[in-house]
């Protein structure tokens, strides 16, 4: 069960958090918050959402999925 929007993490913060995160260990964890917060954000506010605020998280889903393939190629190496 998730937090309602008005308590639940800003996905932003989270997302922020995630772009910047230095330790390979930890970038996972950060990524799978985000996008947990935005689909979140996306359930409720599904119909109230502006259209701003919807692309805003589809591109920061695209930009973490880039991060996640790179991460996972850092680990590998």
């Amino acid at each position: 069960m998730r937090a309602p929007l008005a308590t639940s993490p800003d996905w932003r913060a989270l997302y922020e958090a995630a772009l910047r995160e230095n330790d390979p260990s930890r970038v996972r964890d950060r990524i799978t918050a985000a996008r947990t917060a935005i689909f979140d954000t996306v359930e409720d506010t599904l119909k109230i959402s502006s259209p701003s605020n919807q692309r805003a998280m589809n591109d920061a889903l695209r930009k973490l999925k880039r991060l996640e393939h790179t991460g996972s190629s850092r680990e590998a190496a």
